[in-house]
């Protein structure tokens, strides 16, 4: 006979009662719950354990919605399933090694979702996105930036050059190339995810020569080939990408693409590795990458180090870097 606080279901306040167990041909098949002059007949499955955690105590949940509170350990005839696992567990719990344990486990788990998991899956469903969905949100993101810029105020002579530019790329990617006016945006380029490119007046001026024009649209077009932009729109959602691969419903993330793609940033791999892409493509023309690099020295003069490239979509890597990146292989 062990004592008890028993809880009927009917009222909040706790009865002391007693638990007995009851046998049938020598196997527990049950136990009884005295308090009074009631006595409650439950049967092995009609009970849920709840391991006590710090310091409540042992816990049975009736199928009736009866509770059961040991006021001690439970006793040794009570058949629990992973009784000895739920006892280690509550161990652990009352234990701070093992909750500083736990804590960096969690702390590492938690850091390896975002470094690691997120950009996995945000990677793996830009890839994946069909073409039609991907041109539906791009459509969408361009009318975003074209409300943001001006129409260009450069000749319409002059636009067309630069726009004619572009068609001495290897044309394994066909690009609708627009110019604007950045207004707020200033010198800018923009790789959207329907195979366009928008570039500003502004960063036109910067240059002095069209090679290093061509050097942007090269780095731009590599954003596109590797869906740059969509893969860190995606990303910037957050945990959010983790339940569209789980469940599958991309529902909510087309709703909020568009506007992602508009005022996302890229990660600085990916504009070391559009960088990287702008020098291979010039290297096909034999030109040189020193006019990648010169563009990159234009860009410092203009904004300092903080501010190395002239994508509104970048996070901006170190300068320094893209110089030296594009100065090895010229």
């Amino acid at each position: 006979m062990t004592s008890i606080r028993y809880f009927d279901g009917q009222v909040s306040k706790a009865h002391t009662a007693t638990i007995m167990p009851v046998y049938y041909q020598d196997k527990m098949d049950g136990f009884t719950i005295t308090y009074g002059s009631t006595v409650k007949r439950y049967f092995a499955k009609e009970f849920e354990y709840l391991p006590s955690v710090s310091h409540s105590p042992h816990v049975l949940m009736m199928a009736d919605g009866a509770r059961v509170e040991f006021i001690g350990d439970v006793p040794d005839w009570l058949s629990l399933n992973h009784h000895d696992l739920f006892n280690k567990i509550s161990q652990m719990e009352n234990r701070w090694a093992w909750i500083g344990v736990s804590l960096a486990i969690m702390c590492v788990f938690v850091f390896g979702v975002f470094k690691f998991g997120i950009p996995l899956a945000a990677h793996h469903i830009a890839q994946k996105m069909p073409a039609d969905t991907l041109m539906a949100v791009g459509d969408t993101a361009q009318e975003y930036v074209m409300d943001m810029t001006k129409p260009s105020t450069l000749p319409k002579a002059r636009q067309d050059e630069i726009i004619a530019l572009y068609d001495k790329l290897n044309t394994d990617l066909t690009a609708k190339i627009i110019v604007r006016n950045g207004d707020k945006l200033g010198a800018n380029a923009l790789a959207i995810p329907n195979n366009t490119i928008i570039i500003t007046d502004e960063l036109i001026r910067l240059t002095d020569d069209d090679r290093q024009i061509l050097a942007v649209l090269a780095h731009e077009k590599g954003h596109l080939v590797h869906r740059h932009s969509l893969e860190q729109a995606i990303s910037s959602l957050g945990v959010g990408v983790l339940v569209v691969v789980i469940t599958g419903d991309t529902s909510d993330l087309l709703l909020a693409l568009p506007t992602l793609l508009a005022v996302s940033n890229y990660s600085q791999k990916a504009e070391m590795e559009a960088d990287k892409f702008a020098i291979d493509e010039l290297k096909k023309l034999n030109i040189s990458s020193i006019h990648l690099a010169n563009f990159f020295r234009k860009m410092q003069a203009e904004h300092g180090d903080k501010d190395g490239h002239w994508s509104m979509l970048s996070t901006h890597p170190k300068t320094d870097e893209r110089i030296w990146q594009a100065e090895q292989y010229q």
